[in-house]
């Protein structure tokens, strides 16, 4: 039986540091989608990299590995082919990206031919991020696999809350990341189903814990700034 596959767009900090540490824990091979020339190359040019986690006992160090790296710039088809044999695909762009990589992954799902359905997960700093994703993507589809969607992909909402402070310049590919993290996701669109990935929380309502981290987080940080 094949593995579990990870599509993930956003070879930054956050993808590398957070998300793909937690679908590497479980199990996942991750494919990286990213159009930025130099992060790519990187990635396809070492087998793994360190994540840093810092935190009040000290710093644990991980090693992530089992992963390949695709530049959607140059290798479209091979990224449409990833997102239609993929288990999961996340993404930690920026909410205006969120537009670009829509088509890419309708042509995925379009392509998609297993009887499990594609997990769709926004990871952004945004409210309902996944939902606003789901909506290109929807403009994207044609109506066969709209009427049929359900069969093909579920979309969940998430909110993601991790720290990265600023990397050191030599750092590379390795992270530097705090210990503490949170990723809740919406699990009543997976129906009792839900991806297998360690260390997230399925909730019923993803709303409120992303508004108590901007009302919380941000605010802490915007107090922080302004006192100096």
């Amino acid at each position: 039986m094949a593995g579990k596959k990870g599509v993930h767009f956003g070879g930054g900090n956050i993808g590398r540091g957070f998300v793909a540490e937690f679908l590497h824990n479980s199990g996942y091979e991750v494919v990286f989608i990213d159009v930025m020339d130099a992060i790519i190359e990187k990635l396809q040019n070492a087998k793994s990299y360190e994540v840093k986690e810092i935190g009040p006992s000290g710093e644990k160090t991980f090693t992530i590995d089992n992963y390949r790296a695709l530049n959607s710039k140059y290798d479209m088809e091979k990224v449409v082919h990833e997102i239609a044999t993929a288990d999961t695909v996340t993404c930690a762009v920026g909410p205006n990206i969120l537009k670009f990589i829509a088509e890419p992954i309708a042509k995925g799902i379009e392509s998609r031919q297993s009887s499990t359905p594609v997990a769709v997960i926004a990871c952004e700093n945004a409210i309902g991020a996944t939902d606003n994703l789901k909506g290109f993507i929807m403009e994207k589809l044609s109506d066969d696999t709209k009427s049929k969607l359900n069969s093909k992909a579920r979309f969940a909402n998430s909110a993601v809350d991790r720290i990265v402070p600023i990397q050191d310049e030599d750092a590379g590919l390795n992270v530097k990341i705090e210990q503490f993290f949170e990723w809740c996701v919406e699990s009543p669109p997976f129906e009792g189903n839900p991806p297998d990935i360690q260390g997230v929380y399925y909730v019923q309502d993803v709303q409120p814990y992303i508004e108590r981290k901007l009302f919380t987080v941000k605010t802490g940080h915007a107090t922080a700034a302004y006192c100096g």
